[in-house]
Order: C-alpha cells, then sequence, then structure tokens
C-alpha cells in the first residue's frame, strides 16, 4: 500500500498530463472542442440514439446540431431506461458501468449513465483543477484530503438489467488511477457511506478528521456541510475526543456491522492529541485543531456565496477556493487563478451555450466556448461521453471576461423555470440575486435562504431563512420580485397571494434530508435559492413571522 507522501506525490505527477492538455485547449478552444465532438461521434454514433438521428453522417459542429434536437432530461428518460433494463448499444457504443442519481427542481429522480469514457472526462477536469492547484501551492498535497463521503442517499442498489445504482464515494465517480489515489489520500475512509443514516455519518467524519492533525486540503460540495460537521463537533466534542484517545468509534447510533467492520482497522488511539484539542474545542477555534489546511474547495456561486464567509471565518488561514460547476452530469467549468476565475472544461465534453434572457433560452443556434461575449448570460448544454446528447442542464453562467478567447464563466444559478405556479415563471437564476440584494441590504441574515411555494387559494411564496428578519422584509422581496414582469403580471391579475418569511430552524439539515429523499447524497445538493416544490411549510421546524403590510396592486 502506498503511504500518503508517495501517493500525494504519484497524483501530482499524474496530474500533469491533464494540465497540459487543458492548457493547450485553452490556446485554441474551437479546435479543442472539435476534437472533442470527433472523439464523441466516432465513438457512439453507431449506438441506437446515433443511428435514429443519422449521426454517422455528422462532419462537423453544425452537422451535428443539425441532427439532434436539444433536450432535456426527461426527453433521454425513455432511452435511459432501456439501458437500465440491460439494452446494450443505447446511448453509448460503450457499457454503462454504473447509474448514479440526482434530483432535479421537482425532486424527480434522474438517473445518470456513467461509462469509462465519462471517468476519463472527469478525471481529466479533476487532474487539472488538481494539479494546477498544487502547482500554485504544493503544501495542498502535503498531508491527507478531505473529500465529503455521505451517506447515500437510498440502499445500494442495481437496475432491472443488473446494473449497479450509486457510488460509494465521491472519489469513486472518477475511477482509474486517480480514483485510486484519491481513496488513499482521504482522510475519512469513504466506507463512512455505510453508516446507515447522515448523522452517524458525520460522527464518523469527524472521529477520522480529529486524528489527523496533518490535514491539508478539504473537498466539499456545498460549503455549508462543512458548518454542519462543526456544529455536530461542537454537539459531541467530548464523545468524540474520548473516542480518540481511547481508539474507538462510538457514535450516539451503533455503526451498522459492515461499517463498523470496515472502519475499526483505520482507527488510532491519541490520548495526547486528545488533551491537547479540548481547548481548542472550547473556544471554538477550529483552524487550531487542523493548522495545517491550507485550502477548502467548494461551490461559491449563486445560492452558496451566502455560506463563505461563515467558513473563511472558520479557517481564516485556509485558502477558499471555488469548484466551479461541476454537476453529476458532467463538469462545465474548473476554477483556473491564472485566469482570475474558472473556465470550461474544452478537454472533458462537448459544450454549447444558449443566450439567456433571464427567464428562457433563446431559440437560435447555441454559440461555443470560444463564441461567449463577456457581460452575457447562457444556459448549458452537454454532451458527455456518458451518454447524454445536447441536454440541457438547467444551469446558467454569466462571461465575467474574456482572456486570450477564452471565456471566465460564473455559476449564477439554475436557469429553469423551476417554479412556475401560475405563468410566473420564476428562475433560481432570478430568485438568487434577488435574495443577495436584500440580505445586502439588511433586511435578513443567516447562512439560509431559500424562496418556495406555498399552497392556498391563490397560492403564493415563501421566503425560509434561518436567522434573522428585518421588519419589511415579505414588502421588499415582493417588490423586487415584481421586477420579473410574469411574477408582476400574475400578482396584478391576483393570480399569486403577496409573499411570507418563515424563521426555519435546523433548516440545512432539513434540506439535505429531503434531497436526500430524492436521490441526491448530501455532500453533492446543490445550494438552492429557490425550490419548485411546495410543502416546506410543513417540514421546517420553526413558523411564519411575515406576510406583507401593504395592499397588493
Amino acid at each position: 500500500m502506498f503511504e500518503r507522501p508517495l501517493a500525494n506525490a504519484a497524483l501530482l505527477a499524474g496530474s500533469l498530463p491533464a494540465v497540459l492538455g487543458l492548457r493547450r485547449a485553452l490556446r485554441d478552444p474551437a479546435r479543442a472542442q472539435a476534437d472533442v465532438l470527433r472523439g464523441l461521434l466516432a465513438a457512439n454514433a453507431g449506438a441506437a440514439y446515433g443511428r435514429a438521428h443519422g449521426l454517422a453522417a455528422a462532419r462537423t459542429v453544425r452537422d451535428f446540431q443539425d441532427a439532434l434536437p436539444v433536450v432535456r432530461h426527461e426527453d433521454l428518460a425513455p432511452w435511459i431506461a432501456r439501458a437500465m433494463d440491460g439494452e446494450s448499444d443505447v446511448l453509448t457504443s460503450e457499457p454503462v458501468l454504473l447509474f448514479e442519481t440526482t434530483s432535479g427542481s421537482t425532486g424527480a429522480v434522474k438517473h445518470i449513465p456513467y461509462t469509462a469514457s465519462l471517468q476519463r472526462e472527469f478525471r481529466r477536469a479533476v487532474g487539472a483543477w488538481l494539479g494546477e492547484a498544487a502547482l500554485g501551492d504544493p503544501g495542498l498535497l502535503r498531508g491527507p484530503s478531505y473529500w465529503s463521503v455521505t451517506p447515500l442517499a437510498r440502499a445500494p442498489g442495481r437496475t432491472k438489467g443488473g446494473i449497479p445504482v450509486g457510488f460509494a464515494s465521491d472519489a469513486d465517480v472518477l475511477g482509474g488511477w486517480v480514483g485510486r489515489l484519491l481513496e488513499r489520500r482521504l482522510a475519512v475512509p469513504s466506507a463512512v457511506s455505510l453508516s446507515g443514516d447522515l448523522e452517524t455519518a458525520l460522527y464518523a467524519s469527524l472521529r477520522f478528521l480529529l486524528q489527523e492533525p496533518g490535514l491539508s486540503f478539504a473537498s466539499v460540495w456545498n460549503p455549508s456541510f462543512l458548518t454542519l460537521l462543526l456544529e455536530r463537533l461542537e454537539v459531541h466534542g467530548e464523545r468524540l475526543l474520548a473516542d480518540l484517545a481511547a481508539g474507538t468509534l462510538r457514535p450516539p447510533r451503533a455503526l451498522p456491522p459492515i461499517a463498523a467492520a470496515a472502519l475499526t482497522p483505520r482507527l488510532r488511539a491519541m490520548p495526547a492529541r486528545a488533551r491537547s484539542l479540548r481547548p481548542a474545542l472550547a473556544r471554538r477555534a477550529w483552524d487550531e485543531v487542523w493548522p495545517a489546511l491550507r485550502a477548502i474547495s467548494c461551490w461559491t456561486d449563486a445560492s452558496a456565496k451566502d455560506a463563505v464567509p461563515a467558513l473563511s471565518a472558520a479557517f481564516p488561514r485556509a485558502a477558499i477556493q471555488g469548484k466551479g460547476l461541476l454537476a453529476t452530469e458532467g463538469v462545465v467549468t474548473i476554477p483556473l487563478p491564472a485566469y482570475g476565475g474558472c473556465v470550461p472544461a474544452l478537454q472533458s465534453h462537448f459544450l454549447e451555450f444558449r443566450a439567456w434572457d433571464g427567464a428562457a433560452a433563446s431559440g437560435g443556434r447555441p454559440l461555443l466556448a470560444h463564441e461567449l461575449e463577456a457581460g452575457r448570460e447562457y444556459d448549458v448544454l452537454l454532451t458527455t461521453g456518458g451518454g447524454l446528447w445536447r441536454c440541457a442542464l438547467g444551469d446558467v453562467v454569466r462571461v465575467d471576461a474574456v482572456r486570450g478567447g477564452v471565456p471566465v464563466l460564473e455559476f449564477i444559478g439554475r436557469g429553469a423555470a423551476a417554479s412556475d405556479l401560475r405563468g410566473e415563471k420564476l428562475s433560481a437564476a432570478f430568485v438568487g440575486p434577488v435574495l443577495r440584494r436584500l440580505r445586502e441590504a439588511g433586511r435578513w441574515d443567516g447562512q439560509f435562504g431559500m424562496l418556495a411555494p406555498l399552497a392556498g387559494e391563490p397560492p403564493s411564496y415563501c421566503l425560509f431563512i434561518e436567522g434573522r428578519a428585518a421588519a419589511g422584509l415579505a414588502d421588499a422581496l415582493d417588490d423586487a420580485l415584481r421586477a420579473n414582469p410574469h411574477y408582476d403580471y400574475c400578482r396584478r391579475l391576483g393570480q399569486l397571494a403577496a409573499p411570507s418569511v418563515f424563521l426555519a430552524r435546523g433548516a440545512h439539515e432539513t434540506y439535505l434530508a429531503r434531497c436526500g429523499e430524492a436521490g441526491t447524497r448530501a455532500g453533492a445538493v446543490k445550494p438552492a435559492a429557490l425550490d419548485g416544490r411546495p410543502g416546506w411549510d410543513r417540514r421546517f421546524a420553526g413558523g411564519f413571522v411575515q406576510s406583507p403590510q401593504k395592499v397588493p396592486a
């Protein structure tokens, strides 16, 4: 077995080809994307989906766009179902290794097919990201790292055709040697995913993290996930220190036997460290618990921005690095400090962009990465080696700048009409900035804020927050939402009632739990400014505190 320093060195050396590949792609984005598309067509034009659309005759990007329609995941669902039933050569010519689940804005479970090619595409993106980061700060790979490992949102299973459903850990998504090396570097074993429930997994994660004073890098999806960990460290601090001293793992709820068998050999008894940590835990001095932590990678765009200040305050010596736009379906952008932001993952998937007007995508020909304009907003279409063909992700990006012909992209939110009760067409790309402006104006404060529909006749929207709500927040929210002409029209017609404000307790945990029910692992839940599912007033603990005081126009 590799020792960690050797694994770290091997990971850096192995990432260099991906780094060089990305740098070449950035010098000529058009050529890089044309090469990616040619490879996808050559590999998969003969599969059933390609045959149905005449992909064998496609020679250019224009041919490809003319042959294939733009689709959403639900349009591909019948094809995916055939692959789940065990049929081969459906969306791709190579076999599907596994299906991963994720959830959309309406809560429906989506199954994403993973092939060896898709894993290679992920490895190119992640290898370039990690390699560039380590070249900029070699200390990142000096010690062990934490990659969020969470309990499966559903029991591991198989499709009707016998294909596995669900990865055990985020590192497994990559497969190959990168996944194996990451596994060797993990401070928290991936077997924590077998803990049975979220609370037990969080406790077990903390137990392993506490025995790693040299932790140098942490990678999570949502920054609030680390906040949840620290909250549990406060609650269970004494119990965890006792476990650390004794070399045991005794969460409040007993581990399933399969998890205990896998995790117990990895435990170390560290009584001296347990004694030294007690003062730091009492002061909530988290940076003293892990003094070697150099960087935390997490989402920093869209609604995730709200949780970043608390994370920076908890770890003032660690750099907070934006993760870019990574989805279960694929990688859209990766952070590259030399460009001052995130750049397209040009060497991984074929990317297309449709101009976004704030409510809908344009109907014209989608653009390629090298055709994007600074200051404009676009929604993203993804074509991957896993079998998603021109699939609209529902994510909207803004071009912050164009540097050397390369667009620097910022994720601004979910763009699809995530909630449309009466024709108001509210999207997270619109609601997210509204909530941020209200927060900056002092109307509310806290680490959780989400707008969701409220049942009634007429229906309405409610802002669920965990924190403080200033007087007049509901009125200010209504005024800000009326900047959307569709919402304003519905309000003036009386099709929508005025919005309200709900102060929630334990909002993050409740949100994670509901997303888990829909098939998403807790560590991979995207922060949401807008959730189209009703019934949150019955799920959150707390109560309503505000309705608008004025009479609607």
